[in-house]
């Protein structure tokens, strides 16, 4: 069955996929800044990424899930908290990315999976450097998948909506802290935004996670998981 790396893949939507594919029989790998994962490693750190792939070898699959979000609007965001989301949301996924992906196309096989946001599709308010850095992810996607897309590799984002998770609640309570709304009550907004009127599983995306992985056909794809909220 295939290796697999999930980075980030101790908390989250990252603990979820690695779990799945776990019981599905993948060989899995996490990493993560603390000592939870297989590796330690900041994936934003290109010697800390290279000696984890001298440790770990080839892999089949990567699921570059590492991101994070700081919420404020576009005239209060600090220069240092720009580079933190492209830092954070888009560096870790070159890093790792051009670390393993020499050994796939050796190989003539392999699978990148990239966790992007609908973020990534749309915008909106108040996270535009969140926003702007999740559109750099699907841009990556889209270019490599197409440089290799004749040596048995493919490149996919998934694209969730708001995904209930510690993550999503964290950041919910700080504009809540400022807005003085409760954090149900912008749950339920974001709930709200959807058709579905839900928020989107951690199982859905690992489900889709999955779904790439063993469907070669899918190449250079954003797929929205967000209950028709990117239609219009």
């Amino acid at each position: 069955m295939y290796k697999v790396l999930v980075t980030g893949g101790t908390k989250g939507i990252g603990v979820v996929i690695a779990q799945r594919l776990k019981d599905f029989g993948y060989e899995v790998f996490t990493c993560a800044r603390d000592q939870q994962g297989s590796f330690q490693c900041d994936v934003t750190k290109a010697d800390e990424v290279d000696a984890m792939r001298a440790k770990l070898g080839s892999i089949d699959v990567l699921v570059n899930n590492v991101g994070g979000i700081i919420t404020g609007s576009f005239m209060k965001i600090s220069e240092s908290d720009w580079d933190q989301h492209f830092t954070l949301n888009m560096k870790g996924t070159f890093l790792c990315t051009q670390a393993f992906l020499p050994t796939m196309l050796s190989n003539k096989f392999g699978r990148i999976v990239n966790i992007a946001s609908t973020a990534g599709l749309m915008g909106y308010r108040n996270v535009s450097a969140y926003v702007a850095s999740k559109h750099a992810v699907i841009g990556l996607t889209r270019a490599l998948a197409l440089e290799v897309a004749a040596e048995g590799v493919t490149v996919n984002a998934i694209c969730p909506s708001f995904v209930d998770t510690p993550m999503l609640r964290e950041s919910t309570k700080i504009i809540a802290d400022k807005t003085g709304k409760s954090v149900e009550e912008l749950i339920e907004k974001y709930r709200a935004r959807s058709p579905q009127k839900r928020l989107v599983t951690p199982e859905e995306v690992a489900a889709t996670v999955q779904f790439l992985i063993e469907t070669p056909a899918v190449n250079g794809q954003a797929i929205a998981l967000c209950g028709g909220e990117t239609i219009g």
